[in-house]
């Protein structure tokens, strides 16, 4: 059996299961990602047929900011027109309003813009949890294929360093942004727009600042013990596996009698086989990443950019208390994104060690 034979039965025992993660991707993520099924791709990228383009990339990211931006038009001109149509009131407030009726007229404008943001950020939201699921399917479904192949090719004392590392990531990190860092984020972006509504901004603000605050200090804990345990591990587990599989090679070559260089030669094809399906699944996931978080961020970050430029237009026209509003809004989604970037780039530094740290020297 020559090196691509084997390469080749390796990728037959993966099977296509793992199309099921391409499911949710729109038509460019799919263009981008090859077009074809997750073992076409695979091959390519063992081959070195795939690659992905920057410029194509770059295109992906100014049609999501385009289509984005676009949906986004709509909120960002209501909640203008309503600020607008407020001052309009305000100016004949003197003469011809009275004070109860500013103050219907300024709450009836706070709570409609707060419907047209708040029907934005519950897809927003939506979209977060949506992503963070994915990724951990991801995970979920092309870390145990890794790690068996990294135990394959000499690297069990790294597998099983890895075994339990990436189950700590997917229902601890993962679980605590979905389950504890998004309803925090929620709860952060209801109390910065109930004080506005009310009146008594001053009540809710620093509720809401604590609440992002907390938000900052549990995600940069966790991702700072997970990072720092992922990288001494790898980097401790990958020493005794190349000890390992120096020794067990040696010791074929030299005891056994008459085919013990053939079986020696063996033993690389499989260890090197084994190591380039195992990074090519690892390129494939980066590529997965990439394209799954990507558009979440941009359309996170073009939500925050249209919150705040309304904040700064509307301040100008004297509606300051829904200009606050709409500023502690966007502080809240910017941090939103910060997350989303966060998991993603955990995920990233994963994937990297992992690759690294699985490559045994023969």
């Amino acid at each position: 059996m020559d090196y691509n034979d084997y390469i080749e039965k390796i990728l037959g025992s993966i099977g296509n299961g793992l199309d099921g993660l391409l499911s949710g991707f729109t038509d460019k993520q799919y263009e981008l990602f090859g077009a074809r099924d997750f073992l076409s791709v695979l091959r390519d990228v063992i081959s070195g047929n795939f690659s992905l383009d920057v410029s194509n990339v770059f295109s992906f990211v100014f049609s999501l900011c385009g289509s984005s931006l676009a949906s986004l038009v709509a909120m960002l001109v209501t909640v203008v027109s309503i600020a607008i149509a407020y001052s309009v009131i305000g100016a004949l407030k003197g003469g011809r309003c009275s004070e109860s009726v500013g103050g219907a007229v300024r709450f009836a404008s706070t709570a409609s813009t707060l419907a047209v943001v708040g029907v934005t950020a519950i897809s927003m939201f939506t979209m977060c949890a949506k992503t963070l699921s994915a990724l951990v399917a991801q995970i979920n479904a092309l870390f145990p294929l890794i790690l068996t192949l990294m135990a394959g090719t000499g690297g069990a004392t790294t597998a099983s360093v890895f075994s339990p590392s990436v189950a700590i990531i997917t229902s601890g990190l993962f679980s605590l942004i979905t389950n504890v860092l998004l309803p925090l984020l929620i709860a952060s972006f209801v109390f910065g727009a109930v004080g506005n509504i009310t009146g008594e901004a001053s009540d809710f603000g620093k509720m809401s600042d604590f609440l992002r605050s907390a938000v900052k200090w549990l995600f940069g804990t966790g991702f700072f013990l997970l990072s720092a345990v992922l990288g001494v591990q790898g980097i401790t587990a990958s020493v005794m596996d190349n000890i390992g599989i120096r020794s067990a090679k040696f010791t074929i070559g030299k005891y056994v009698p008459v085919i013990g260089g053939y079986m020696s030669d063996g033993f690389n094809l499989i260890v090197s086989g084994g190591i380039a399906v195992k990074n090519a699944l690892g390129y494939t996931a980066l590529v997965l990443l990439l394209l799954t978080v990507l558009p979440a961020i941009v359309q996170i970050a073009v939500y925050s950019l249209c919150l705040q430029l309304s904040a700064a237009i509307i301040e100008p026209l004297g509606n300051k208390q829904l200009s606050n509003m709409l500023y502690s809004m966007g502080k809240t989604a910017t941090l939103t994104g910060g997350v989303m970037f966060g998991a993603g780039f955990l995920y990233f530094i994963l994937v990297l060690i992992v690759m690294s740290a699985g490559n045994v020297f023969l």
